[in-house]
């Protein structure tokens, strides 16, 4: 956590191996011994905490609700997760997409558990009439980048949790009502 809490303070490029080591009193050839690189570091951290961090999530979700509505809370909590958790959500959205691809397949497969609640919820809203059938692997990419881009109007804020509404409010609406007057 030492290491997420600098790459929060001082951004992830301009964090180096040594300061992580410095910051958690062993030498850097010590902290080698577990990682490789700060990618591995933080594809190890994303490991680590996103899979509960999901599941914390989706157990905000209330039982019972329609499938429409259930992939509405599924897209609120993720562009919500990163006005109220800055540093995993930036680091997520930011850092990333620089990453090695090995580091990138590990983070994706950390988020596996998310991209299932999401292409389930989907699923069935069109199988209940609620959702429309796009072609196959259009929907969730679409959901992606359309959480992507609130997250990063998000994060290029200056205050993420004050314009979080208006940008849940217009993701949720764009996602259920397009661009249609």
């Amino acid at each position: 956590m030492v290491a997420m809490e600098l790459f929060a303070d001082f951004g992830y490029e301009d964090t180096s191996f040594g300061d992580i080591s410095a910051s958690v009193g062993i030498g850097r050839t010590t902290l080698y011994e577990y990682f490789t690189d700060k990618d591995d570091l933080l594809a190890s951290l994303v490991e680590e905490t996103l899979p509960s961090t999901i599941d914390d999530i989706v157990s905000r979700i209330p039982a019972g609700i329609s499938p429409a509505k259930r992939l509405e809370f599924l897209t609120v909590l993720m562009v919500e997760f990163v006005a109220v958790d800055p540093t995993l959500g930036l680091l997520l959205h930011r850092e990333v997409p620089k990453l090695s691809s090995s580091a990138q397949d590990r983070v994706a497969i950390a988020h596996k558990g998310l991209s299932t609640e999401f292409a389930d919820a989907y699923r069935a809203g069109v199988a209940a009439g609620e959702l429309k059938l796009l072609p196959p692997g259009l929907a969730g990419r679409f959901l992606s980048d359309m959480i992507m881009s609130a997250a990063r109007a998000l994060i290029d804020s200056k205050d993420p949790k004050a314009k979080l509404p208006e940008v849940t409010n217009a993701v949720v609406d764009l996602l259920f009502n397009g661009l249609k007057a």
